[in-house]
């Protein structure tokens, strides 16, 4: 479906912009170990999106918890290597959304995830920067493959935001979510001029806290606009407000 090219696509972007992605990278890095320290039970943290590991604090997870299970669609090398040399960390291929598989034919009909909601030994859920990128490569596939129109794509990012929340909030351990909520385009002078929903308008509950991730600087689309994104994070996600 373009998963692949998706990763490596965002390992390139990361390369090129090592310097403008640190503050972003360090404070979800902070805020996943402020929600771990907070956890009473300390038995397994079950993370989604963790396939690249820029964002992911590993090694402190691995000595505050008896297993670190990475959960993505694919994993990269360093993850590789990482769960090869650290006993404690499980490699997971997960299709967070549980609904991949129907979506690759072409029906959007999604099924509500429920993978590890029955496992006790989860302490902690984190939901890293994952939340803005369930739709983009199943609508860019729908789009090419079927023809799917714009309305259509809105409608099935809605479901897949909403069905995420959803699931975050079914499990009993507490959660952590760090996700982009707003695209922002800045000019050269650095004002902004234009703003867009990055989650289809499904709003996030209120709460957390919020920054700014400097994705595309000067220079990465093109020399006279630069993209950021509003970034909130919760470092314990307010389940019951779950859209």
């Amino acid at each position: 479906m373009g998963y692949l090219q998706e990763c490596v696509g965002i390992e390139s972007r990361y390369r090129r912009n090592r310097e403008p992605w640190a503050s972003h990278l360090e404070q979800s890095r902070a805020l996943m170990l402020e929600a771990a320290a907070k956890c009473e039970a300390r038995d397994s943290v079950l993370i989604f999106g963790a396939g690249l590991l820029h964002d992911i604090p590993l090694i402190e997870l691995v000595g505050m918890f008896r297993r670190v299970v990475l959960a993505d669609i694919l994993f990269m090398a360093p993850a590789r290597r990482a769960a090869q040399k650290e006993e404690r960390v499980e490699l997971v291929t997960l299709d967070v959304t549980a609904s991949l598989t129907s979506l690759a034919e072409g029906r959007t009909e999604l099924t509500q995830p429920t993978a590890y909601l029955d496992d006790p030994s989860i302490s902690l859920v984190i939901s890293a920067s994952i939340l803005s990128q369930l739709f983009v490569v199943p609508n860019a596939y729908l789009e090419k493959r079927f023809g799917q129109s714009d309305a259509e794509s809105e409608a099935l990012g809605q479901a897949l935001v909403r069905a995420h929340l959803g699931y975050l909030g079914s499990f009993e351990c507490p959660v952590a979510l760090i996700a982009d909520e707003t695209h922002v385009i800045r000019d050269r002078s650095g004002e902004e001029t234009a703003t867009a929903s990055a989650l289809h308008d499904v709003p996030l509950p209120p709460g957390g806290r919020s920054w700014d991730w400097d994705i595309c600087p000067l220079g990465e689309i093109d020399r006279d606009h630069a993209v950021m994104h509003r970034v909130r994070g919760y470092c314990d996600f307010p389940k019951a407000l779950a859209t």
